[in-house]
């Protein structure tokens, strides 16, 4: 290792990272690791904006290598608000001792492979270089922000402000005439919070989604006994065989067709009532699957939308008509609500589209609005958006982007032919599953991974073509047999690209469950990591 500056550069300081840093340094490896913004916590160091919260239940929205860590650290809500994951993941810094591997306020730019030497030269904005045996990446697969690009954007007179890049020091929002653009996660959460402090608040939606309620409370000192470490097992026991990582039952086959009306309805209305992921994993086993059963449920989102929205008009805009899953499903309390009050309006954008952004306000076909602010919730450009922003250089002169023009490629989501020692967690073509889980199992398996390779004397390894290619079947496979997923494209998904236009619509995530994924990991590394290429 003489001629590395160090052994690893970790790129990224939200649950991946820093559980990579910790991990491998704990393996006596001498670690440097980089993050662009000027606090550690990842997505939840730039995402601050009101009402920024999890879709995951507090007792897995952690982590959990620590025992006492685990035990000690205590959110105040069920679904954890933003700002307590930032604390929780700047408390594991300091717990760790990570802060001081890291180099924050700083970009890295690039990362090209030489390969003479079998060692990667890492390159920053600020123009320093490092040279590492292995590149570890925690990017996330939500986090580069999907930038607006409106005609006439940069005219606009008023303050604009992004949801993934939320002012730090907030914003005064109260009595002002508001423009929301964009209904998915970050959207519908922060709308209820404009609705109450706005003059006026008009939403612009170009796609309708499935939102269900967050079923949040304040947790009592007996829900936080799930944390001991004599308990935790049957947390952990759920995590592990549920697909998305999350701490709940398996439905046991239940199946909606096979249910009486009554029945249905019954399971709809529980889940909807405990919020969450729960009508996505507890409801019944063919949503997914079967057309007639997701459109029971599909009709059930239908029907609580005309509950709960009073104009007929409104409501019928803002249910979708495409299948229950083909998107990302977020949850929201008052999104709907918030339409119900005199000073809220939707536009619908597949109606009446954005012409332009003005210098008073934005003008559609049905005319112009003027606003003090706007908002753009305009999501990201997932999965894959982090990476190829970066010049990443792997074999021959080979550049990622390149390399993924038309669509990600990976094996097992965690490395890419071509592109020896660069290893990623939380990759595209990862599961989609609750996070810190996935970064712990992941991140170990990296490390092993790194050990491998240095206890049998060899300088680097990358998948092979055939083990590549045969993940990306198998995920493309997986994406295509789920009734719901096929149609993503239709839904304008991030799960397959088609939130971004011109973007190569591939499914670039893993849907055949975490579980099967983790045993995928095990037997890769268990069998001496066989669908890698090595060299000496």
């Amino acid at each position: 290792m003489s001629n590395s500056d160090v052994d690893v550069v970790v790129i990224g300081g939200g649950f991946s990272g820093l559980f990579a840093t910790w991990k491998l340094s704990h393996q006596g490896l001498k670690v440097r690791a980089f993050d662009m913004s000027k606090h550690l916590g990842g997505v939840w160091s730039w995402n601050t904006y009101p009402g920024a919260q999890t879709d995951s239940p507090h007792e897995t929205y952690r982590f959990t290598f620590d025992p006492d860590f685990l035990a000690e650290w205590r959110y105040s809500r069920k679904f954890p608000p933003g700002h307590e994951v930032l604390q929780h993941l700047n408390a594991a810094a300091d717990r760790f001792n990570l802060r001081e591997k890291y180099t924050l306020e700083t970009k890295v730019t690039s990362a090209v492979f030489d390969e003479d030497t079998a060692t990667w030269v890492v390159t920053t904005d600020k123009g320093e270089q490092v040279r590492s045996r292995y590149v570890v990446t925690g990017l996330g697969l939500v986090s580069a922000p999907n930038l607006p690009s409106y005609p006439g954007d940069d005219s606009f007179a008023g303050e604009k402000l992004l949801t993934s890049l939320w002012p730090r020091e907030g914003a005064d929002l109260r009595g002002k005439r508001i423009a929301l653009i964009g209904t998915g996660s970050s959207g519908v959460q922060i709308a209820p919070i404009l609705a109450a402090q706005a003059s006026a608040l008009t939403v612009y939606q170009r796609t309708p989604n499935y939102i269900s309620p967050t079923g949040n409370k304040e947790l009592a000192s007996e829900d936080q006994e799930v944390l001991r470490p004599e308990n935790y097992g049957e947390v952990a026991r759920k995590v592990a065989v549920q697909p998305g990582a999350f701490p709940f039952e398996l439905s046991q086959g239940r199946l909606a067709l096979e249910a009486t009306p009554e029945e249905r309805e019954r399971v709809f209305e529980e889940k909807w009532e405990k919020g969450g992921f729960s009508l996505l994993y507890e409801s019944f086993d063919d949503v997914a699957t079967d057309p007639v059963a997701n459109e029971y449920l599909a009709e059930f989102f239908r029907k609580k939308i005309r509950e709960i929205v009073k104009d007929p008009e409104t409501a019928a805009s803002l249910s979708p008509d495409y299948p229950y899953g083909s998107k990302r499903p977020p949850t929201s309390d008052g999104f709907y609500k918030a339409f119900n009050e005199d000073h809220v309006d939707l536009v619908d954008l597949r109606k009446t589209p954005i012409l332009e952004v003005t210098e008073r306000g934005i003008r559609t076909e049905a005319g112009e609005k003027e606003f003090d602010i706007i908002v753009y919730a305009t999501g990201f450009d997932a999965l894959t958006g982090a990476y190829t922003r970066m010049d990443i250089v792997g074999r021959d002169g080979v550049v990622l982007r390149d390399y993924w023009l038309e669509g990600p490629r990976t094996y097992l989501g965690t490395s890419v032919h071509g592109f020896p020692n660069f290893f990623m967690i939380a990759g595209p073509q990862s599961p989609f599953a609750n996070l810190p889980p996935g970064a712990e199992v992941a991140g170990g398996w990296v490390s092993d991974a790194i050990g491998y390779l240095r206890e049998n004397g060899l300088a680097a390894m990358e998948p092979s073509k055939e083990a590549e290619d045969g993940w990306i079947d198998l995920v493309e496979s997986i994406g295509a047999s789920s009734f719901s997923l096929r149609a993503s494209k239709e839904a304008n998904s991030w799960f397959t690209g088609s939130n971004i236009e011109g973007k190569a619509e591939k499914f670039g995530i893993f849907f055949g469950g975490a579980g099967d994924y983790n045993a995928r990991l095990h037997e890769e590394a268990a069998a001496g990591f066989p669908g890698f290429d090595k060299r000496e």
